[in-house]
């Protein structure tokens, strides 16, 4: 097996971000973990006030719904006769009107043009909510309506962290914090929630992320972790991720990169054999560092 939960030799933790990064372009990692800055991809069109928007609201949908009793009342009875759309139209209208509502107000008043991105950030949002009805309607065969909605839905921030072998007799340990998930009492699964505002320009970054947050969880909760990814921008989107795909893909390439990630820092300037380019060229053009990095790498090989 490439991967043992015990540390053999100290080195400074990395994150999943570092990995996910390491993944998009080396050099950036490297200029990332040597000097800080920038180091996300965004695409032309990206708009920072919709990310804030999208991530605050979804996170205060989910707290929403664990928290108001009346949501909890919605799941009273027999769950053979609760019907998902009617209580997903019922949540949809409260959030609307508690929280949706006034936000868009607020935003708009402030800049009419980001409209059209709100309006796209509500239909995520209505997904979700349908989702989230959906499984808590399937768990009140195994739960009682008291207790259905916080046992499905689990909030709050869970720091995690595994300590990979890689070659050598050597071993990296890896730190991430998850935030929002769900448990389906039939299936017996965790799943991580992800939400991104944007297409991620190297999509295996985006799943080398998700994967890694749900390794992470696996090794804590003892249970096997899925993930769903909701997208925004450019065009609405739903990723779900089985356990067993997710795995494979930890397995199959973190313990290698995170080798060589330690290799990478290891450079000094003026030495041969720097960090790698990108093996995505087009990554070069949104660059956050660019300069940073024709100026240091020139003529470093």
């Amino acid at each position: 097996m490439p991967i043992n939960s015990k540390p053999q030799r100290q080195f400074p933790p990395l994150n999943v971000t570092d990995v996910r990064l390491a993944f998009e372009c080396p050099r950036l990692f490297y200029l990332k973990q040597r000097f800080g800055g920038d180091y996300l991809f965004l695409p032309k069109g990206y708009i920072l006030e919709i990310d804030n928007a999208f991530v605050y609201l979804a996170n205060q949908l989910m707290n929403m719904i664990r928290q108001e009793s009346i949501i909890q009342v919605l799941f009273a009875g027999q769950f053979e006769e609760l019907v998902v759309e009617a209580i997903a139209n019922q949540i949809q209208q409260l959030f609307y009107e508690l929280i949706f509502f006034p936000y868009l107000q607020t935003i708009i008043t402030k800049n009419i043009t980001l409209a059209t991105g709100l309006y796209q950030v509500w239909q995520v949002l209505t997904k979700l909510i349908f989702n989230m009805s959906e499984i808590i309607v399937k768990n009140r065969r195994y739960c009682h309506e008291s207790v259905v909605v916080r046992r499905t839905l689990i909030t709050g921030e869970i720091p995690v962290d595994y300590t990979f072998k890689i070659a050598g007799g050597k071993s990296q340990k890896l730190t991430g914090k998850v935030n929002n998930l769900i448990f389906d009492f039939e299936t017996r699964r965790l799943c991580v929630v992800d939400f991104q505002t944007y297409e991620t320009v190297e999509v295996s970054s985006q799943l080398i992320g998700v994967a890694l947050y749900s390794f992470l969880l696996k090794q804590k909760k003892k249970v096997s972790i899925d993930a769903i990814v909701y997208r925004v921008l450019p065009e609405l989107g739903e990723y779900h991720y089985s356990w067993e795909k997710l795995e494979n893909v930890v397995e199959g390439s973190v313990p290698g990169k995170l080798e060589e990630m330690r290799k990478w820092l290891r450079w000094e300037e003026f030495q041969h054999d720097p960090p790698p380019r990108t093996e995505h060229e087009y990554l070069c053009d949104i660059c956050p560092q660019k300069e940073r990095c024709q100026s240091f790498f020139d003529g470093s090989g």
